[in-house]
């Protein structure tokens, strides 16, 4: 699955169909889509799980989701006992308060694999509330790929202090595993893309210059004011898997 798409996914599950009118409708009763004594567990399920500080609605929302890929009741209930361990896990990693999609993102994280100290450390970089969710679908696909943690870590992580936008993000980690596909180890794969995101940041810094700044300087001869940028630290702007 692309990782743009598995973004949409999981970013468009948390909240309910729109109407016409573009205003959100109200779920089903858990009732209108498991027999009655499956929906008592899955609140028994949401109720402990929100007493750990978990949302409700994540709960609930899984549940339909298994309800709507036709499982049986009995395993819904008992993937959604797993799954309401991990988003405690998640709490407890990413910290009270953490946005219902940053949970859920970081429960998927888990499930595939991230180790616990990776979510708590772009946890802590989450400056000024800034959602986890996309930057932990990065980190899992690079790992997948093939990416060490470590090194899969770094690069969300510079993505993040220069403040690159979720399409970016996605768009780099896509371009990495396209590389590999073709054949490329992770290095190469990770260092060709850095080299393409490098060419564009030094042309986009030429052209956000002043034009007394610009005039004959390179981007070796930037204002003392401003930190150098080392080349390929920049996340690709336009990166549309591997383009």
């Amino acid at each position: 699955m692309l990782p743009a798409l598995a973004a949409w996914i999981l970013l468009a599950g948390l909240s309910g169909p729109l109407t016409a009118r573009g205003q959100e409708t109200p779920p089903p009763r858990l009732e209108d889509v498991l027999p009655a004594e499956y929906a008592a567990q899955v609140r028994e399920i949401a109720r402990q799980a929100g007493e750990a500080g978990v949302p409700p609605g994540l709960i609930a929302r899984k549940a339909y989701e298994g309800a709507a890929k036709g499982y049986p009741p009995d395993r819904v209930v008992v993937a959604l006992e797993e799954y309401s361990l991990r988003l405690r896990e998640a709490v407890e990693l990413v910290g009270p308060g953490g946005r219902p999609a940053g949970l859920a993102a970081a429960a998927e994280a888990l499930r595939r694999g991230v180790p616990p100290d990776a979510i708590r450390t772009l946890a802590a970089r989450d400056r000024g509330g800034r959602d986890l969710a996309v930057p932990l679908i990065v980190l899992s696909d690079l790992r997948e790929a093939g990416v060490p943690t470590e090194n899969a870590l770094e690069m969300v992580e510079t993505a993040m202090d220069r403040g690159a936008r979720g399409d970016q993000m996605l768009g780099f980690s896509a371009a990495v595993r396209r590389q590999m596909r073709q054949g490329a180890d992770w290095q190469t794969a990770v260092d060709r893309v850095r080299r393409r995101a490098g060419a564009r940041l030094l042309d986009r810094d030429r052209r956000t210059q002043p034009d007394g700044a610009r005039s004959g300087d390179g981007p070796s001869r930037r204002p003392a004011t401003t930190t150098p940028v080392p080349p390929g630290s920049e996340p690709p702007q336009r990166l549309r898997d591997g383009s």
